[in-house]
């Protein structure tokens, strides 16, 4: 029996991180749960086959930390699951200053900081160490969205940043156990290296251009929910298909 396999999984700690986490370690991984905040009850279940490591992943020195963590502590790297993620924190419609003669203040990019710039970061550090594998090579999967192939008009910014690093294609309506399915055959499967799976309800769905893989199922997740738009930018988005 050959050595266990060790992966990071950022944003580990909770949601689609948390989940994807203990699969892993079902499936005889290591897995270095890579997170802002600690989830202490999950590392103590988990035991000896799971480590905490305090990672941003907005912040490159941070992630080099966290990945020389796990490197001196496994001494090998197999798969990155670039999973953390977060919504736009301020809105670039600026319908506040509709009116205003002055300038707009600047917009918090720590969406495009995380979801796009944290992938690009961890994608470097995870080559350079999978290089360091007595076997070179490892695998690297990044939780995206729909919303990179049909972008949600609530979160602009959000669009933008998964649209960048559409290789796993998730969204949060669905099933965490579909999107736990897709990262283990991203996993498993080297022919998927570079595509994009669209995990709906519970299908996995590989996608081959822009279009709704499962009908109205995959459009609900990108269709405008007006008092989150409203909350969101305060006004309602009078988009003709939104929900009211």
């Amino acid at each position: 029996m050959g050595p266990e396999r060790v992966a990071i999984v950022t944003g580990a700690s909770s949601g689609m991180g948390e989940a994807l986490t203990e699969a892993l370690v079902e499936k005889g991984w290591k897995v270095a749960m890579a997170d802002i905040r600690p989830n202490a009850e999950l590392t103590s279940k988990l035991g000896e086959s799971a480590s905490f490591h305090t990672c941003d992943v907005s912040d490159y020195d941070s992630q080099a930390r966290c990945f020389q963590e796990v490197w001196d502590k496994y001494g090998r790297l197999d798969a990155l699951c670039a999973n953390a993620g977060i919504v736009d924190k301020s809105s670039i419609y600026i319908l506040d200053h509709r009116d205003s003669d002055k300038i707009p203040p600047k917009p918090n990019l720590l969406c495009t900081d995380v979801d796009y710039k944290g992938v690009v970061y961890g994608t470097q550090l995870a080559i350079h160490f999978m290089r360091k594998n007595k076997v070179p090579g490892g695998s690297i999967v990044a939780t995206a969205s729909i919303a990179a192939i049909h972008p949600h008009e609530t979160y602009p910014e959000y669009d933008g940043a998964k649209a960048a690093v559409a290789f796993h294609i998730a969204y949060h309506m669905t099933p965490v156990d579909t999107i736990v399915s897709a990262y283990n055959r991203c996993l498993e499967d080297d022919s998927l290296s570079g595509e994009a799976i669209e995990c709906s309800v519970d299908k996995l769905l590989l996608v081959p251009r822009p279009e709704y893989q499962n009908g109205r199922v995959s459009q609900r997740a990108v269709t405008v929910w007006d008092p989150l738009f409203k909350m969101y930018h305060h006004e309602l988005s009078q988009l003709p298909d939104a929900i009211a």
